[in-house]
């Protein structure tokens, strides 16, 4: 081997040093760099800019997991970007969630007797102060004032429902009607808050959970696809609180139904992304309709016709009605001032509601169409109704349903034997209640009554 001089050697030496420095130093650099894009990048994040290596991650989680926010890997990847935004961000995060979960719902309260949407004197107690207004109170039409009675609500002491004088959350709005005569009462609150008082006035309490759960998205189903109808616009609300909408605070919420409005929270009933009307009704006759029931040419491709066998041996499962002549002739009387001859049934539909009955008078004939209104000529008022269980009710408006057959005695009275109550559309509520009791969820039990719908959120 050649030996090195001493000099070559120094310089060899010297050259080592020289690289061993140069490449310190340039790792020194490297470290300067990463430390200014790592302060650079969490000074973005702090701007609610969150940086393009990271966008296409978190909104992957932001869709997999939903509006509750991202993963708690994902926000750990951020370090902690959520605790650091603006003040602004916040504001406007926080109001958009509250605008999310708590969409609002105008009622309009009839009076006690569910006749007219007028009042001629408004009573109410609101923070232990007893008030009272009438037309006279407000001088101009359309003149109005709203009043709030925080967490204790606004009772009504000049409304009668079966709990009693009820109470409203959220805002009551007195309005002075068109003539200037009488007044509206609008009540505005929650959405939520609003079914907590309509599922304990549509079902019963007692009933079991997943069947009031399958309520509870029915009745919210059923309220939001009015307010995007815009149905009492007119009066500057979306429902009233009858039996032409969904009947609210008739009877006061139950720890039962309440939970049931909590565990459905936001759940709503779609097809293709649209809202679909969320029928429902007491007790079928063996088979539910759709809406041809009520002229349709053909039905909403969310409802279809199914043989129910869980309600068969529901009080109403089959009854027994008798009506005085003089009453259908009263009836009768609205159409035609000819003597009352006869009734024929002409109509019906696929699950055999009657929709069609021809009425014979000494001046001809005419025709009674449509479910509601059959029902409606045939009513059984103050007349006594026989259920298969033999427990007497006295008959009110309408018929229980248009399922039923006849029998006529002319000039004394009209045998009816029916079935069901209700009009048969959509989820029988006795149906539902004894599919929960076999075990069926809140899901199976709508998936039975509708067609292809999705249970989403709101």
């Amino acid at each position: 081997m050649r030996k090195i001089s001493g000099k070559t050697y120094k310089k060899i030496m010297f050259a080592i040093s020289l690289l061993a420095w140069l490449m310190l130093a340039n790792e020194a650099l490297l470290i300067h760099m990463k430390d200014q894009s790592q302060e650079e990048k969490l000074q973005k994040e702090r701007q609610g800019q969150i940086p393009k290596d990271m966008q296409g991650y978190t909104q992957k989680n932001t869709q997999e997991y939903g509006q509750e926010g991202v993963q708690k890997d994902t926000e750990e990847s951020i370090q902690g970007n959520t605790e650091e935004r603006t003040a602004g961000d916040v504001s406007q995060s926080a109001s958009r969630e509250t605008k999310k979960q708590d969409p609002k719902i105008r009622v309009l309260l009839m009076d006690s007797g569910y006749d007219t949407y007028q009042h001629e004197k408004v009573s109410l107690e609101i923070k232990g102060k007893a008030v009272s207004y009438t037309a006279e109170d407000l001088k101009e039409t359309g003149e109005a004032i709203t009043l709030d009675g925080g967490s204790e609500g606004i009772t009504v002491t000049s409304l009668q429902r079966n709990q009693g004088n009820p109470t409203y959350m959220g805002t009551l709005t007195i309005k002075r009607t068109e003539k200037g005569d009488a007044l509206y009462l609008i009540n505005e609150l929650p959405l939520e808050t609003y079914l907590e008082g309509v599922v304990p006035s549509e079902m019963p309490s007692s009933y079991h959970q997943e069947a009031l759960k399958a309520q509870a998205v029915c009745a919210r189903t059923y309220a939001w696809k009015q307010i995007e109808d815009g149905s009492l616009k007119e009066y500057g609300a979306d429902v009233d609180d009858s039996v032409n909408f969904q009947v609210y605070q008739n009877q006061a919420p139950a720890e039962s139904t309440t939970s049931a409005v909590v565990d459905t929270k936001g759940q709503v009933m779609t097809q293709n992304g649209e809202l679909i009307q969320a029928y429902y009704f007491s007790t079928s006759a063996g088979t539910t309709s759709t809406d041809q029931i009520w002229g349709a040419d053909s039905p909403a491709p969310y409802l279809k016709s199914v043989a129910c066998r869980f309600d068969k041996d529901q009080p109403w499962g089959s009854w027994i009605a008798e009506i005085p002549w003089e009453q259908v002739e009263k009836s009768a009387a609205t159409y035609s001032q000819g003597k009352l001859l006869g009734l024929q049934i002409t109509r019906k539909n696929e699950s055999s509601a009657v929709t069609g009955l021809t009425v014979n008078t000494e001046l001809g004939s005419f025709l009674v169409e449509g479910e509601y209104d059959v029902r409606r000529f045939l009513t059984p008022a103050g007349c006594q109704i026989t259920e298969q269980d033999g427990s007497a009710v006295t008959g009110g408006t309408l018929l229980p349903s248009a399922y039923f057959t006849m029998e006529q005695e002319a000039g004394n009275m009209i045998r009816i034997q029916g079935k069901g109550y209700g009009h048969g559309v959509g989820m029988s509520q006795s149906g539902a209640d004894q599919m929960a009791e076999e075990g069926y969820t809140c899901q199976e039990i709508l998936e039975y009554f509708f067609k292809d719908i999705q249970i989403t959120r709101r």
